[in-house]
């Protein structure tokens, strides 16, 4: 499985793309929460399936727990948590037979399901996620990979991962329901997995295992599913699509090489994340205790929008980031959602970086912008009035 694992970052943010910095990190507490990063790189490559875990238990958190408003049903986060159980058996049934190479499979078919369902305990709990992904799962990845695997050691790991899920469950079973925007979240996510797996077989040269991981991930990207990203933003579905298509036309040439497809899975992992990322920052914003938005809410939106109008523009007013400007009186709105979701750092970096006739600039700041207005509205983003509001602003 070592082939798709992915770094654990503590940290306040991801690059994703240029200057594009987004957290995907759970509830911290407010002395837990790390400050703003200095001296960032206008680009800086980094594995878009990492998750930023911030999810810390504390006081106020239990009492939000304690006092929560019905959402929809613990029962299909479960369900979903549940699907990754048969994969960990199979990854301990492996390593109990001592064969590395059906365990190295077993443990990559275990990450594909596991980072489909694995936002909802990243969300919810930093101790059980790390306990889960880097102390347990991680450790029995290394373990496989030396030339003599301590397997007494591997089962009672993988035996402890077992447990954990258990647990994770457990305690989720008994926790009010999260927004169900996160259970739009699994199958994109496991969607995205077949990708992560098809671009670590083109590093390895493996372009056969690479189109069976593609195809999993077309067979995974269903209409249903590429409606979950054109909610949001119909331009990402499309670009998404667009990206898919280049791809499997390449991998429909008989002499296709690893070299000539990797430009366009990366731009296809580019262009999903994206759509993810906007349906994650709706998900982990939620507020399950807020019936509808809000005149702030309103007067946010507006700010905005006139970034997004300024960026269109051209205009260098669009980079402006200071208290008066319109990114400024935005901020103060996003970076209260900052425990949950850091696109107040999202978009202030894509604005400083912006640069008037830089087509790529604009781009990165104007779907950071997208991010921003899924922050603060995106679990009413089907609402008729919500959609009337913001059709009503200048474009």
């Amino acid at each position: 499985m070592a082939a798709v694992r992915r770094s654990l970052i503590l940290a306040p943010c991801l690059v994703l793309t240029p200057a594009l910095v987004l957290g995907t990190g759970g509830l911290v507490s407010a002395a837990a929460a790390p400050g703003p990063a200095a001296g960032l790189p206008s680009f800086l490559q980094v594995d878009i399936s990492s998750d930023v875990a911030h999810g810390l238990i504390d006081r106020s958190l239990s009492q939000s727990f304690a006092f929560a408003p019905p959402g929809r049903s613990i029962i299909k986060e479960v369900a979903n948590l549940n699907t990754v159980v048969p994969f960990v058996q199979k990854w301990k049934a492996a390593i109990a037979r001592r064969d590395v190479a059906a365990a190295v499979q077993a443990g990559e078919d275990y990450e594909a399901a596991w980072q489909a369902v694995e936002t909802y305990i990243n969300h919810r709990s930093l101790p059980l996620y790390t306990a889960i992904e880097p102390d347990t799962q991680f450790v029995i990845d290394d373990g496989l990979k030396k030339p003599a695997p301590d397997w007494p050691g591997l089962l009672k790991l993988a035996d402890s991962l077992r447990k954990q899920i258990e647990v994770a469950i457990g305690f989720i079973s008994a926790q009010p329901a999260l927004s169900p925007i996160f259970d739009d979240l699994v199958p994109l996510r496991g969607a995205r997995a077949q990708l992560l797996i098809s671009r670590d077989a083109l590093t390895a040269g493996n372009v056969a295992k690479a189109k069976t991981s593609y195809e999993k991930f077309k067979a995974g990207y269903t209409p249903s599913v590429e409606a979950l990203i054109s909610l949001r933003s119909p331009a990402a579905a499309q670009e998404t699509t667009d990206a898919s298509n280049a791809l499997a036309a390449k991998f429909a040439e008989p002499t296709a090489t690893a070299a000539d497809l990797t430009p366009l899975l990366t731009t296809l992992l580019n262009r999903f994340g994206f759509g993810i990322n906007l349906v994650n920052a709706a998900a982990r914003a939620a507020d399950l205790h807020k019936p509808t938005f809000t005149q702030a809410d309103k007067d946010a939106l507006t700010n905005l929008n006139q970034v997004a109008l300024d960026l269109k523009a051209g205009s260098a007013a669009a980079g402006n980031t200071s208290p008066t400007s319109p990114f400024g009186k935005v901020q103060p709105a996003l970076e209260s959602k900052t425990r949950l979701v850091n696109t107040a750092a999202t978009l202030r970096t894509a604005l400083v970086a912006y640069t008037p006739g830089n087509d790529a600039t604009r781009k990165t700041a104007l779907e950071a912008v997208a991010l921003a207005q899924q922050t603060l509205v995106g679990q009413f983003w089907t609402d008729p009035a919500l959609k009337a509001f913001l059709a009503s602003l200048p474009t």
